[in-house]
């Protein structure tokens, strides 16, 4: 009997991004779950009855996602985002659980748990703490972004003789931290040149796959909606997959079974780690690694029972 497996997603009403139009390796992906699972979709946190259950859910067929049963009983969750809350009852497994999209999404938590392969890192509690905290700062460049964010929204680097007002709405409600400047303006043979960027290490259990990014035009640091191609492993150096590998074993210990990406930068004194990112990212379909990628999440979902 196959796994019951359910892919758990948030919809906002858009008929184009809720169905994937403009993220056709998402239903190349779906197309991959039917053949390996007993596969089914559900929309937002109310779609959860508790014990397993969730109510009207869809399923894959002919390039659509078309509604299936009022109710059905899952063996295995993936939340794309969060949609589980802390009170999720654990009768069925999920990935990534309640507790890692908690804590993934606090940068001041990364930073506590690999400072040692971080940039310094202090909070910020107002503007006139950030002017104190710069003393701090070794770097001539420093880098102030939200403690609780994602997709590089908010974030600023600036001169350490010129410091940002800080959005104070952010202040009160996510914080901020204050981070030392990493440069990764250099070569790197058959990777980059010359070039701001860093380099996504995708993991998946054992699999691990490499994304580069640039940013993009007048900036000084890569966003969600930066240029990102993929990297074959063997071009790596092999201090980052040295440092991918000490991170894994952290994480692993601390939230075993989950998904997540780390953000690395490569510089003239090695690799750095600038954060990890709990949302797994879908390669481009005419990447050479999409249907390692795709064996690889069926694989740890299976895993999971």
């Amino acid at each position: 009997m196959k796994t019951k497996f359910l892919f758990w997603r948030r919809t906002i009403g858009d008929l184009v991004v809720d169905n994937f139009s403009e993220k056709p390796e998402y239903l190349a992906f779906f197309a991959k779950c039917n053949e390996a699972f007993d596969f089914r979709i559900a929309n937002n946190p109310e779609s959860y009855l508790g014990k397993g259950i969730f109510k009207s859910v869809y399923k894959y067929e002919d390039w659509k996602i078309v509604p299936a049963e009022e109710t059905w009983t899952a063996d295995v969750v993936y939340q794309r985002q969060k949609q589980a809350t802390e009170t999720w009852d654990y009768v069925v497994p999920i990935v990534n659980t309640p507790e890692w999209q908690k804590w993934g999404v606090d940068k001041w938590n990364q930073y506590e748990l690999l400072r040692q392969f971080m940039p310094k890192t202090l909070i910020v509690k107002s503007d006139e703490d950030l002017l104190v905290q710069l003393q701090h700062i070794a770097t001539g460049k420093a880098v102030a972004k939200p403690k609780r964010g994602q997709k590089g929204e908010h974030v600023v680097v600036f001169g350490k003789s010129n410091p940002p007002k800080l959005n104070q709405e952010i202040l009160e409600k996510k914080g901020y931290i204050l981070q030392e400047y990493v440069d990764t303006n250099i070569d790197v043979p058959g990777i980059v040149r010359g070039t701001i960027h860093d380099v996504k290490l995708i993991t998946i259990g054992d699999h691990v796959f490499a994304n580069l990014r640039t940013p993009e035009p007048g900036k000084d640091f890569c966003t969600f909606d930066s240029q990102y191609s993929e990297i074959s492993l063997h071009l790596l150096p092999a201090s980052v997959l040295e440092l991918h590998q000490k991170v894994r074993r952290i994480i692993e210990e601390k939230f075993p079974k989950s998904l997540y990406t780390v953000d690395v930068g490569m510089t003239k004194d090695g690799p750095v780690v600038f954060e990890l990112n709990g949302h797994t990212a879908f390669p481009y379909l005419h990447f050479a690694y999409t249907n390692d990628f795709f064996d690889a999440f069926i694989e740890f979902l299976r895993s999971l029972r």
